[in-house]
């Protein structure tokens, strides 16, 4: 029996997530430009596959940014008190903190600097970067200011300035340092740096 008009081969959903996580690797590499070839040729699967499955490099990206946000759901729900009740304001900020910095050591300084970069280069793709990876990491942060706003230990501030006025500062630190090359020009202590930034926000926000 023929298939009805409109509806997808078997495994559809399967394969088209497998060609979004083979399009994670060239999205990364900045030293390339990226094109839909060259994510088809990492993928193994020909240009039109690749159109039939996402239309065009926007849709591979948004699909490739989206997997990437799935994948670090774990690493979100912790960091937004879902799995655990932080304890109080200044040590569970300083956890924050450390936990993004660790975070952003071991691959996710590399996820943002390539999602910025290729956010540049076409307004869909920034879109598709901000959903997947930079608003997930702030509303994370929202929601662990709510948590220690309604206990009454945050002013009464809106909790998006909060998280962007800690935030912020530090990514683009961590950028100037790491992705950007800037510790060859003029090295910082980031642990000092993060501390003291840390040690001033307490004392603008705390309650």
């Amino acid at each position: 029996m023929a298939r009805p008009s409109g509806t997808r081969n078997p495994g559809y959903e399967d394969k088209r997530r497998r060609l979004a996580q083979a399009a994670i690797g060239p999205l990364l590499d900045l030293e390339s430009p990226l094109s839909l070839r060259q994510v088809a040729r990492s993928a193994g699967v020909s240009v039109p596959t690749m159109r039939h499955y996402f239309d065009d490099l926007d849709g591979v990206t948004a699909a490739a940014f989206e997997l990437m946000r799935e994948q670090g759901r774990p690493y979100e729900q912790r960091l937004s008190g879902e799995l655990e009740a932080p304890g109080p304001l200044a040590p569970s900020v300083r956890w924050l903190v450390r936990y993004v910095h660790n975070g952003w050591r071991i691959g996710v300084a590399r996820m943002h600097a390539a999602g910025i970069a290729r956010g540049l280069e076409s307004e869909p793709r920034g879109q598709a970067y901000v959903d997947g990876l930079l608003e997930p990491l702030l509303q994370a942060v929202e929601a662990r200011l709510t948590i220690h706003r309604t206990r009454g230990e945050l002013q009464p501030v809106d909790v998006r300035q909060a998280a962007l006025s800690l935030v912020a500062p530090l990514v683009l630190a961590w950028l100037h340092q790491d992705a950007l090359g800037g510790a060859t020009c003029r090295p910082m202590d980031q642990e000092a740096f993060a501390e003291g930034h840390v040690a001033g926000w307490l004392r603008g926000y705390a309650a």
